[in-house]
């Protein structure tokens, strides 16, 4: 197998950029260091998606074998750079037992394909992802309306490794005829060494390895060679059909012994919580993403944001602004300009599952957000904003920024290099500052708002402020198919005491949202029944409702889209079961288990009735 070589990088007579500055190019991102790594290694896959076509991405977590660590010390990074920092820490990494890797691996992209070297000056006829990922720094983007500047993101693979070490996989064409590149790439921090036969000199740290190319510089290995380093280390077999790009990033910087956190929790929560609008049922072939998360060999399933609360509601919003259903559009007036589409939907807080479960998940209890993104259809950041009173229910909403040239452009360009946030004050326009200040202001009041509607102002001018008697009996009206009570002081209950077992049947609870065998929404109702045991024949019949704007609706006008009703109902302690809304509980007695087609639209309410002896 061919031994690589390695280029340190020297500075030129006019200047480089440091490594070390290379680094802090990444700025100080809200997210942690894998939730990072993992937004923008994905959203460049997205960005070089072939046209027509969503990518799919492997995201591996693994273990080095004996012979992957020989191979990698002896073949790969056998010739170690001069600088005793950068030398230091690579040793350490490299002599490791038991060496970890964390692999992104994107197909059916277009890979890393034009020239090899950066100074090649682009015509036109082909691309420039291999420098510009390879060798450049912070080069603008080149996708129209993607993910954000390409080149800046890349500096957080860099920091992910313990040893600032990438080994980089690519199956692409150029000039037409397709081929496989390998390359490793070290970001360091600048250094003085000796070179023989010449003066000492000044590097910037950075490092590659690969094949010289004579010529004082270094190129990726190509084809068979490529191919056989990739294989050997374990990196995803590829054709020339299989085009795209493999990244393996050496000892990462994961915990993997914390018992309360799993890694695959962690990548799963980072992909559903930033990337849902590209995994709903909704959402179109040509941007929709397929994902697979492998960690040590066993195979994490990513859910479907519908089956995964609280983005269920987001996910229906998204089906909503998809489909126009709008709620309403975001102007600026001076300069008048449609800055873009707000839809908000609201339900029963489900039950949550998953990484939503660990105590240090990000995901919200109860969900009162409103997720922006531009029309690439990338969650930038939230806007969290007032939640319902009753912790039973919550909201969600997606904003999505005009596709307008002038108006996606400053919000692209509000982006910092972590596409994290958008921030006015970073744009140089007047317009563009406006539109994004504008929007965010108006959002943020929405949000704020939503829950607890603002009354006008009083006769007397007081301040504006909630109207808490207002949505207390909205909230009341909303919550009368689990508790059949509104708001305001509960009657005292009569005690009389009597030893005589009585017939009831509890309000029935809201429990979690699933997806059947038919692929359709389901909402899991409970209640709890106490049986007298007077009538062996007893049955109870569940009826559902429609719940629009705080209080039980009349479908019979809607499309079939908001049906619902009860497809099935069971009781724990005897095991019975029956199809539709009709259960023959007998003398039973224990907890009830309701299943209710749920329409993504609309909230449900249920009521439980007794039928042989018409007590409810």
């Amino acid at each position: 197998m061919m031994r690589l070589d390695r280029f340190s990088e020297p500075f030129s007579k006019t200047g480089n950029i440091a490594a070390d500055g290379f680094r802090r190019l990444l700025g100080c991102p809200v997210q942690g260091l894998l939730q990072t790594v993992l937004r923008e290694s994905i959203q460049n896959s997205i960005d070089a998606a072939r046209l027509g076509y969503g990518p799919s991405l492997l995201i591996r977590y693994r273990t080095l074998t004996s012979s992957q660590c020989e191979l990698l010390r002896e073949n790969v990074l056998v010739d170690l750079p001069l600088g005793d920092q950068t030398r230091n820490e690579m040793a350490v990494s490299l002599g490791k037992g038991g060496l970890k890797v964390l692999e992104i691996c994107d197909f059916n992209s277009t890979g890393l394909g034009g020239p090899t070297s950066g100074d090649v000056a682009s015509t036109g006829e082909h691309t420039l992802d291999f420098v510009n990922f390879m060798r450049n720094v912070g080069v603008a983007r080149d996708t129209y309306h993607g993910g954000g500047t390409y080149g800046y993101g890349k500096a957080s693979l860099y920091a992910m490794s313990a040893c600032s070490t990438i080994l980089v996989d690519t199956q692409t064409t150029h000039e037409g005829m397709p081929i496989r590149r390998f390359m490793g790439c070290h970001l360091g921090t600048a250094f003085d060494a000796d070179v023989a036969g010449q003066k000492r000199k000044r590097f910037t740290g950075r490092h590659w390895w690969g094949r010289s190319d004579g010529d004082d510089g270094i190129d990726p290995l190509n084809g068979d060679n490529a191919s056989a380093t990739a294989i050997s280390l374990g990196l995803p077999d590829r054709d020339p059909e299989t085009t795209g790009t493999s990244i393996l990033i050496l000892d990462p910087q994961i915990d993997d012994e914390n018992e309360d956190r799993p890694v695959a929790h962690d990548i799963l929560e980072t992909i559903l919580w930033n990337f849902w609008p590209r995994l709903t049922a909704s959402t179109p072939e040509q941007k929709k993403l397929s994902i697979r998360v492998e960690i040590e060999g066993i195979d994490f399933p990513v859910p479907p944001p519908e089956a995964f609360p609280p983005l269920d509601l987001f996910a229906s919003a998204m089906d909503a602004y998809r489909e126009g259903r709008i709620t309403e559009t975001i102007r600026c007036e001076r300069p008048k300009q449609n800055l873009g589409a707000l839809v908000i939907t609201k339900g029963v807080c489900a039950s949550r599952v998953g990484p939503a479960l660990d105590e240090s998940s990000i995901i919200p209890t109860q969900a009162c957000h409103i997720a922006l993104m531009r029309p690439v259809e990338l969650v930038v950041k939230y806007i969290q904003g007032e939640p319902f009173h009753d912790a039973r229910f919550e909201w969600g909403g997606v904003f999505v920024c005009s596709s307008e040239n002038e108006v996606e452009e400053a919000f692209a360009m509000a982006e910092p290099p972590a596409h994290d946030d958008w921030i006015p004050s970073m744009l140089p326009g007047r317009n563009s500052k406006t539109f994004v200040r504008v929007a965010l202001r108006r959002l943020e009041a929405l949000a704020n708002n939503y829950a607890i509607p603002v009354t006008a102002p009083t006769a007397g001018g007081g301040e504006r402020g909630p109207s808490l008697a207002s949505t207390a009996a909205r909230l009341g009206r909303l919550l009368d198919s689990a508790s059949g009570k509104g708001p305001g002081r509960p009657k005292a209950l009569s005690r009389t005491p009597s030893r005589k077992k009585s017939l009831s049947i509890s309000p029935a609870r809201f429990v979690r949202l699933e997806l059947d065998s038919e692929s359709r929404r389901c909402a899991i109702f409970e209640a709890d029944l106490h049986n007298d045991e007077a009538d062996s024949s007893l049955e109870l019949y569940a009826e559902s409702h429609l719940v629009a704007d705080g209080a039980a609706a009349d479908g019979n006008d809607l499309p079939a889209s908001f049906e619902t009703k009860v497809i099935g109902m069971s009781l724990d302690s005897t095991g019975d079961s029956a199809q539709g809304a009709t259960l023959q509980v007998g003398i039973g007695s224990g907890t009830l288990k309701i299943k209710v087609l749920s329409p993504p639209d609309a909230a449900i309410g249920l009521r439980l009735h007794f039928l042989s002896r018409g007590r409810e």
